[in-house]
């Protein structure tokens, strides 16, 4: 049995979904906001949601708009 390292798996998911979001963002987002969606994903995946579909939706829902996982709002 070959031994599968997690993180690696999440970083390529990280990716493909940040991959995503660039191209299903409105172009209005401006990079500050693409970087909190991307920030957002990470989150996520490390949070152990592992849809990539789940992962696209939930941040482009958020608007670009940068999480805080202390109290779990969006500014």
């Amino acid at each position: 049995m070959a031994f599968k390292n997690p993180g690696a798996t999440n970083s390529h998911l990280v990716e493909r979904a940040v991959s995503r979001l660039s191209e299903d963002a409105p172009l209005s987002m401006a990079q500050g906001q693409k970087a909190n969606a991307a920030a957002l994903v990470n989150y996520l995946v490390t949070s152990g949601v592992t849809n990539e579909d789940d992962l696209v939706e939930l941040a482009l829902l958020a608007n670009g708009k940068r999480y805080d996982p202390a109290d779990g709002s969006f500014t």
